[in-house]
């Protein structure tokens, strides 16, 4: 199987960290962010992830993805994020912008090797909203926003308690507050931290720091 991704993408991240917990085989592999062709190609649009089975068969929505990883893995697991996920999601993801638009391009990810694909990242993720000068001096704000995030994840995935969280839920907040290790600003909640820590290791999907 292959798994086309770029690394800072939060819904790769979260197809790659059920394969890495469930064990699976798959060449992943990075696209440039400027590369219009490759995925264009497999599936009639440029995105990612997408993933090319080994019969040649494409799916290219995360959710599919994850579902069909479970079937190949024989789990009986849930593909679907639980209501309270999806409005973690809803709630973290202009905060992950916010932090990750202005530096995920100058970090060493693999789909910003390029000058090229640099400034397409800026044309297009740039906004009057996300303005990138100004999101990097906003930091202090934004990072306490994010650590109110932190620690509502650390209460859906019950990490005191050790109570039954499902494989997708964990791969949907693991894939967003990886994002989050980007700014050194943010404080985290120490038990979060050290789950993030771990499951890294685990899933083999690493965290974005900034010396990535």
């Amino acid at each position: 199987m292959k798994l086309y991704i770029y690394e800072h993408c939060p819904f790769s991240a979260r197809v790659r960290y059920v394969a890495g917990m469930l064990n699976l085989s798959v060449d992943v592999i990075t696209i440039d962010y400027d590369d219009d062709t490759t995925t264009t190609d497999i599936i009639g649009s440029k995105q990612v992830p997408v993933l090319v089975k080994n019969n040649g068969e494409a799916l290219a929505e995360s959710l599919d993805i994850i579902h069909y990883f479970l079937a190949q893995a024989k789990s009986t697991e849930t593909h679907q994020p639980s209501p309270a996920v999806l409005e973690w999601q809803r709630e973290a993801f202009k905060p992950l912008q916010k932090i990750g638009y202005p530096r995920w391009s100058s970090m060493h990810l693999a789909e910003f090797a390029t000058e090229s694909a640099k400034k397409a990242w800026r044309s297009k993720k740039e906004t009057e909203e996300l303005n990138f000068d100004v999101l990097l001096a906003n930091t202090p704000a934004i990072a306490k926003e994010v650590e109110t995030l932190i620690r509502l994840a650390g209460d859906i995935l019950k990490l005191d308690s050790y109570q039954y969280v499902s494989l997708v839920d964990e791969a949907v907040i693991f894939s967003i507050l990886r994002g989050f290790f980007s700014a050194l600003e943010i404080e985290w909640d120490r038990t979060v931290r050290d789950w993030m820590e771990s499951v890294s290791k685990k899933s083999k999907v690493k965290l974005l720091t900034p010396n990535y």
